[in-house]
């Protein structure tokens, strides 16, 4: 197991990088997927056009 003691005065933050860190803006946009209709149609036209699945043979 990994263990770690930190004393204290052994770790400095820097103010200033901790408050830019802070006040920094969100992103205007996010790059979550959004909906677009278009798409659903190449997903079908896919669908139409993919090969089918082998059918299992028959007892013999």
């Amino acid at each position: 197991m990994l263990s770690q003691t930190i004393r204290a005065g052994e770790i400095t933050l820097d103010g200033h990088a901790l408050g830019v860190a802070m006040t920094e803006p969100e992103a205007p946009q996010s790059d979550a997927p959004v909906y677009s209709p278009e798409a659903a149609g190449g997903l079908l036209l896919g669908l139409l056009i993919s090969p089918k699945e082998p059918k299992e043979p028959k007892g013999r």
